[in-house]
């Protein structure tokens, strides 16, 4: 099975761990999941992560969300930005598990264009505490406006995205800003750790910015026609 080193900042006051290892219990070349497309994604052997002293979150959080550097060991001239989302109790690591299939299962045809790709979920131990790791492709910063005070584009082109996941069938249960990462044009979604399966979506898909609202049963998806109308605030008469 793949390992992983994280390597910890020495900067961090009152941080302790400054490194561990931890195995691979799911990831994209699982016999169990589909591999994406991309053979680059798959960790091989034991890779190396050097986490950036510049936290993404509180690192004092139980849920903190690293930015690292990902370098492996059959390639170690390539260095990938990557985001490490981590469980540091035993009681969450379920939660991360339940994110992690989402990620291998029904979100694997849309990894590298409406979420990030997935490395897969590491697990071991660190300060006598059982921890586990999410990595994933680092996809740039969360938006820092409120949805409706973006360019009509980048909304429309959000809500692509989101039906997009709807079609995979996953209503993803807290669609907010923090959310939505943008990073040089190109937007991903994340943070389905809330996300309810067996949606059937019937929406076609048809946005029509900044015409009249449509009728909800005509536009097909309730849950995307909220979202068009009264958060991304998409249509004239809104």
């Amino acid at each position: 099975m793949n390992t992983l080193h994280i390597k910890f900042p020495d900067a961090w006051p009152g941080w302790k761990i400054r490194e561990c290892k931890l195995t691979s219990v799911l990831d994209s070349g699982s016999d169990t999941h589909s591999s994406v497309s991309d053979d680059s994604s798959a960790l091989v052997e034991t890779a190396v992560v050097t986490v950036d002293p510049k936290a993404l979150s509180d690192y004092y959080s139980d849920s903190p969300v690293f930015r690292g550097h990902l370098q492996q060991p059959r390639r170690p001239w390539e260095r990938a930005s990557v985001a490490l989302k981590f469980a540091m109790r035993g009681d969450l690591i379920g939660h991360l598990i339940e994110e992690t299939e989402l990620y291998l299962g029904p979100l694997e045809p849309l990894q590298g264009s409406t979420v990030p790709r997935c490395h897969g979920l590491y697990i071991g131990t660190a300060d006598d505490e059982e921890i586990a790791c999410l990595v994933l492709e680092y996809c740039g910063d969360p938006l820092q406006k409120p949805f409706r005070q973006l360019p009509m584009d980048l909304r429309v082109c959000i809500l692509a995205h989101l039906g997009e996941i709807h079609r995979h069938g996953l209503l993803h249960g807290d669609f907010a800003e923090r959310n939505v990462l943008q990073s040089n044009g190109d937007v991903r979604i994340i943070d389905f750790d809330q996300a309810v399966g067996e949606h059937r979506c019937q929406c076609k898909m048809d946005f029509r910015p900044g015409q009249t609202s449509p009728e909800q049963a005509a536009f097909g998806c309730e849950h995307l026609w909220r979202i068009s109308r009264h958060v991304m605030r998409i249509w004239g008469n809104t």
